[in-house]
Parts: structure tokens; sequence; C-alpha cells
């Protein structure tokens, strides 16, 4: 059972080196305009040997230029090593200490049970993490009742913020999808709905309400050089989620043959256009605009868009919400916006400290906006899971229920 419980732990150092790779390619990907499938992330994983410190053997020549950079991203590197073997080995003497203190007759069930649940909720973290925070997680002592051939999975009551997305995941062997829903009860019935399992179309689901949002506006001004990241002060509040937009009335252009971005003025019907003299992606977001419209003009349909070219115009169902082209020679374009502003770049603030965040974006972006989302308005449900089956017990079937903020 020691040794079981060791391996398990020494293992646990290598996932945390996985996730910490993980984010680094997410970030990559993400920070080109593409939103990578987890068939791409693994494959980029599969490439990280997890045994290796993420530490790698510094030579410095005698006679070589002191190279600042290199240093210091070698010490923080060992600073994340270190921080990643003290995590590990707080939690193997915390584990040590628990066990000591179970009796012999409760420790068997009780172990085993947190064994499948821990090694079930590290497992689904791994596959989900892109997806965003674990909210709800499950993976054994389930509530079930039966109603013909329904089972109903009582998760209990749980506590949401007003307006995040959600995504709801079923892990439940040899049942289809389609037999799977999820309903979210509240008191107030106007605001209760059903949910289907997350799958590959990128089911997800809004939390009835909206969060709050304040703008903080910074201008960077003309003569500042931006060659790297930057600090910007700010007294940040940890409850609140902060979204960086730039590039007010402006779209990012992004050459195909030469990967160089530069930032363009929105182009608007009835006024000048935009003519694609090369391939290229072009980039744009609007904030602030749900239920409002995108009206676009094109003279030849691109090579592909994220929205539907059907109508003439895009509905804006969500607070920030993301316009990408692929333009060929010789498109031309046009936009009117009915509701909201239009940003060349939004980005999540990742890793903020309590009184600054970095800033890495566009050279050219002067204007900025930080975006608070105030996470202070709960809204309670009781959620439970549907399951058709003909099955007689289905508790050997269910693997794991998760909710997560996407």
């Amino acid at each position: 059972m020691k040794t079981n419980t060791i391996a398990v732990d020494i293992y646990k150092d290598m996932l945390e080196k996985l996730k910490y790779h993980k984010e680094i390619i997410m970030h990559a990907f993400i920070k080109h305009g593409y939103y990578p499938s987890n068939e791409e992330v693994k494959a980029a994983l599969e490439k990280v040997n997890s045994r290796l410190s993420l530490f790698e053997a510094y030579i410095s020549r005698p006679g070589s230029y002191f190279n600042y950079t290199e240093i210091n991203y070698c010490f923080d590197m060992i600073a994340k090593d270190i921080e990643i073997l003290y995590r590990v080995i707080e939690e193997i003497l915390t584990n040590e200490l628990a066990n000591l203190k179970l009796t012999v007759e409760t420790a068997l069930s009780e172990i085993e049970n947190k064994a499948k649940h821990f090694s079930l909720r590290r497992e689904e973290e791994i596959n989900t993490t892109a997806l965003g925070t674990t909210i709800y997680f499950q993976a054994t002592d389930w509530k079930i009742d039966t109603l013909d051939q329904t089972f109903i999975i009582d998760l209990g009551t749980i506590n949401f913020i007003e307006g995040i997305k959600i995504a709801c995941i079923a892990n439940v062997n040899d049942i289809d999808r389609s037999k799977i829903s999820f309903k979210f009860e509240n008191s107030n019935k106007d605001k209760s709905f059903y949910a289907e399992p997350y799958n590959h179309n990128n089911m997800h689901y809004y939390i009835p309400g909206q969060l709050e949002v304040n703008n903080h506006t910074f201008d960077l001004g003309e003569t500042l050089i931006i060659n790297d990241e930057m600090e910007i002060d700010f007294d940040l509040d940890p409850s609140s989620k902060y979204e960086l937009a730039g590039g007010k009335n402006f779209m990012k252009v992004t050459s195909k043959r030469t990967g160089i971005s530069y930032i363009e003025e929105i182009p608007l019907i009835n006024g000048n256009g935009f003519y694609a003299a090369e391939d290229c992606y072009i980039e744009f977001f609007i904030t602030d605009g749900t239920d409002g419209l995108l009206e676009y003009s094109f003279n030849m349909a691109p090579e592909h868009t994220n929205f539907s070219l059907q109508n003439g115009y895009v509905y804006i169902d969500k607070q920030v919400k993301r316009i990408y082209i692929d333009a060929q020679p010789g498109l031309s374009m046009a936009f009117n916006c009915t509701k909201g502003d239009i940003f060349a770049e939004v980005d999540d603030v990742v890793n903020p400290t309590n009184n600054s965040i970095l800033y890495n974006g566009h050279k050219d972006i002067r204007d900025l906006v930080l975006r608070e989302y105030v996470r202070s308005n709960l809204i309670a449900y009781n959620v439970k899971v549907y399951i058709d089956s003909t099955l007689v017990d289905i508790t050997d079937s269910l693997e794991s229920i998760v909710i997560k903020e996407i």
C-alpha cells in the first residue's frame, strides 16, 4: 500500500509539469488566433519529457556575453521546479498524516473511494484544462433515483456566478450522449433550463444574468517603444476576472506568408472598405454588444469565417464576440456594428499580481481598456442528471460528472 501511494505521488509531479507545458502550448496557439483541438495539444505534449526538470543545463563559454534574459529564464524554471517539488512533498506529507488518523476498518473503503475520485479528477483536469475552471466534480457517492427507464442523479445545490459560460461533462460508459441531459432548477422558473453534455460541437450554456463589467482605460502614449512584455500598475481585486482590450475601432491583419501582423482601421459600410492584397487572417472583437448586430458586406465569399454568411449580419450573443475571417487576395469587406465597441485584441489577463498586469500585445496598439468582470452575484441551482437506459444498475457505468466554467 505504501509503495503504491509513493508511485502515485511521483507521477503527480510529472502531471504538474505537463499542466505547465500545456498552458504554454495553449497560450502559443491562441496568441496566433488559433484554438487547437485536444488531439493537437496531445501531440505537442507527447514531445515533452515530463520526467526531466523544467530547468535545463545552461553553459556559458569564457568570453561570451552575459545573457541576462536566458539567466533570468533559468532562474524562473528552477523556481518553478522547486515550487512543484514543494507542492508534491506537501501533498505527500498531508496524505500520510491523514492515513495515520484513519482506523483500519474505515481506511480501506475511504481510501479506495478517494483514490478513484482523485484519479478520475486528475485525468479529467488534464483532458479538459483548455475548457476552463472546474466548478463541480463528482466520481463517487452517487445519489440515484429511478423513474421508469430513467436514472436521476441528484448533484445537490450548486452556486454559480451569474452570467458565466459553463460546459456540462458526463463521463458515462456505454451510454450515448443523446440519452443524457442536465436539469438546472431555480426557484424562479424562468431561470431554470436544461443542458446537453459538452461534445466536440462545443455545446455550452450561459447562467442567466450578466457579469457586471467595469472598464478602466490606459493610454500608452505615442513615444513608448514596446519590444516585449511591459508591466502596467493597477490594483486588482482577486475575486474579479480581467481581460485586456486594445485597438479600439481597429482590426488585426496577419499575413499568411510572413506571419507578421498589423492593425487596420475597421472598414465601414458607406465608408472606405478594406481590400486584401494577399492571403491573410483578419480578427477583431466586439465588446458589450449583446443582442446587437454586426452587419457585413463582402464582394465574394471568404475562404473561411467563424460566423454564417447566410444573413448578411452576425448576431452578437455574448459580452465579448470574436470575429475571424480567412481572406484570399481580392477580397474586400466593410462592417457596421449596431451595438458595442470593436477592438483589435481582447486577451485574458494571465497570472496578474495584486497591483499590476502584464501587457504583451501588438506594438502598434496604444489605447487599452482593462475589463473587470465583477463576480459577486451568485445564483443557486439544484442540478440533476437524467440518463435514459435499460440497465438495471448504472453505478458501474458512471465515471464522473463535471461542470466547468469556460
